[in-house]
């Protein structure tokens, strides 16, 4: 009897050891790719001729044309839903007059970023694990060395920039397109015209709040394409190692996106009371 209650708290030490040291070892790979990427930054900000921008286009077409319908259509339903739901409860209280104020500060300082990045986590981040690691199980990764072609210039940077410029713009048409919604259902249900919501949102979105959300999406682009190359590029040579980095690098991501939204969002909370 003691030897079957023993068992099942044997495999729970055994599972938090095993996460232990997973997480240890992903710090370590982190670590590693970010002095690896700083290095191959640094010799692109003082050879500017080295960035390959035709690669950087190619990936800021991918990861932002290819994706725009997607953001958009569900920057539309977001603020949709967000206006329905603040009509309904703030029509408890008798004040529907501030359906504009939180429909706007809050797609444009939260949804619109968090809910972009997380979709071009799952979008362009397991891309970026996919292509990696099928270069790196077909060698060509070392074939880049061996003919003296720095991986980190010519796979990872053109990521990097393309991600941390895309992000962004994108994020701007969330915002319109969230703003749309809200509006959509605020005009019908509310008796409110058109130009009376444009200006209330104008009067409500104060320049701190783009800012805010502008910030946040260049940090959630670096964690989308820095998680998505690294999960790629420490990839095991088998038949399973281009799912489970595709997989690890989405999760990852999303984690990582989260806990940064946190840690900004009270930074600015912060900023604004000074």
């Amino acid at each position: 009897m003691k030897e079957k209650q023993v068992q099942p708290l044997r495999e729970l030490c055994l599972q938090i050891a095993n996460s232990t040291e997973s997480i240890i070892k992903t710090v370590r790979q982190f670590c590693s790719f970010l002095r690896w990427s700083l290095h191959s930054l640094s010799n692109v900000l003082f050879h500017p001729k080295k960035i390959r921008w035709n690669l950087v286009t190619f990936y800021m077409d991918s990861c932002g044309s290819d994706a725009t319908p997607i953001i958009s259509m569900l920057g539309f339903l977001i603020g949709v839903i967000l206006a329905f739901q603040a009509i309904v409860q703030l029509g408890r209280f008798g004040v529907q007059s501030y359906v504009v104020n939180l429909v706007g500060t809050v797609i444009v300082t939260e949804l619109a970023p968090l809910v972009t990045a997380v979709v071009l986590a799952g979008r362009t981040g397991s891309s970026f694990a996919a292509e990696l690691s099928s270069m790196k199980n077909d060698d060509e990764i070392d074939a880049l060395i061996t003919m003296g072609i720095d991986p980190g210039e010519y796979l990872l940077l053109p990521k990097f920039f393309a991600m941390i410029l895309v992000l962004p713009c994108l994020t701007i048409i969330s915002d319109i397109c969230g703003i749309a919604g809200g509006m959509a259902i605020v005009c019908s249900m509310l008796q409110v015209s058109i130009s009376e919501y444009i200006s209330k949102c104008l009067e409500v979105i104060h320049v701190i709040d783009l800012t805010q959300g502008l910030v946040k999406s260049c940090f959630f682009g670096f964690i989308v394409s820095s998680i998505g190359c690294m999960k790629g590029y420490y990839s095991e040579r088998d038949t399973h190692g281009v799912g489970k980095s595709t997989t690890s690098a989405v999760v990852s991501a999303i984690f990582l996106i989260v806990v940064t939204d946190a840690v900004l969002t009270a930074i600015f909370g912060l900023i604004s009371q000074i």
